[in-house]
């Protein structure tokens, strides 16, 4: 379909013999399919390769981000051009998938991510996670420094030069934000086009949704932490400070009302006055040596 571009959806799969079978059969139109049957106990794999599919199977459950690695590493093998990634649960539209190939195709980018939030797709799914994944988006465009609306989105496209210049070490689902924040250090070329999705799914939630947002999020942050560490020990001291003001005030406010300090308030902004002080000056010294080391 693609003349001589060589193309490979890659399909993580944990459990998901309810829906592998219609994820591959859609999918087959646009490329060949590799399944990587992540450790799962039920006929995933038999369903996908009946299918006809390609299956790789872990005998443990690693984790996303190692499926991916796996998928990513029979690309590069097997000399396919693009990669497109998505999810074995139903929830894209494996007919999207010229969506995301095309500006790869024309040359205009090296990663696509297929955006929930460019359509108001977004609007349908619950408050409580629209809220999580706003705070994921927000500290994910902080590590990268690239302007993103939906960096968790599963459903994304790669050419061969952004598959080379990946080393992905994440096991869970971090790494669609480690994927964008490895590719913006190179200067890749990172886009969004709109996409479509469905939550009427079987098997929704593999973990607790406030657990998997922590989890991503304290992934986020240590990225945020190596690359721009001056914003965030600048952020978190600026904190400290807040709190250390707002101590001495509740320490000092009977005292200018006829009564005494509140020592107990006055020794608590302190500490945070010295909190404050400390991130703040390894914010600094972190971000000295980065820039060193990065050679800037």
């Amino acid at each position: 379909m693609y003349k001589n571009t060589k193309v490979l959806i890659v399909i993580p799969a944990y459990n998901e013999e309810l829906t592998i079978g219609s994820v591959v059969a859609l999918a087959k139109e646009y490329g060949d399919v590799l399944v990587v049957d992540d450790g799962s106990k039920d006929k995933t794999s038999k369903i996908a390769q009946e299918v006809g599919a390609i299956v790789l199977r872990h005998d443990v459950n690693k984790g996303k981000g190692q499926a991916l690695k796996t998928g990513f590493d029979y690309a590069l093998a097997n000399d396919y051009d693009v990669v497109v990634c998505i999810d074995a649960d139903g929830q894209h539209n494996p007919e999207e998938i010229p969506l995301l190939l095309k500006p790869i195709l024309e040359d205009e980018a090296d990663l696509v991510i297929g955006s929930r939030y460019l359509n108001g797709a977004h609007k349908t799914i619950p408050i409580y996670r629209r809220l999580g994944l706003w705070i994921l988006n927000k500290t994910t465009v902080l590590a990268s420094g690239v302007k993103i609306t939906d960096s968790q989105s599963g459903f994304r496209a790669l050419n061969r030069r952004a598959l080379e210049s990946l080393n992905l070490n994440s096991s869970g689902y971090n790494v669609e934000s480690e994927m964008i924040h490895q590719l913006s250090e190179k200067n890749l070329r990172i886009t969004e086009v709109p996409i479509n999705v469905r939550y009427d799914v079987p098997n929704k939630h593999k973990k607790h949704p406030i657990a998997h947002g922590v989890g991503v999020l304290a992934k986020i942050v240590g990225l945020i932490g190596y690359k721009r560490p001056l914003l965030l020990f600048g952020v978190l001291s600026l904190i400290s400070f807040i709190i250390a003001g707002i101590l001495g005030y509740l320490a000092l406010e009977p005292y200018y009302n006829g009564g005494n300090v509140y020592l107990t308030q006055a020794i608590g902004a302190g500490i945070f006055a010295i909190i404050g002080i400390q991130l703040f000056v390894a914010g600094l010294t972190l971000n000295v040596l980065s820039r060193m080391v990065g050679g800037k």
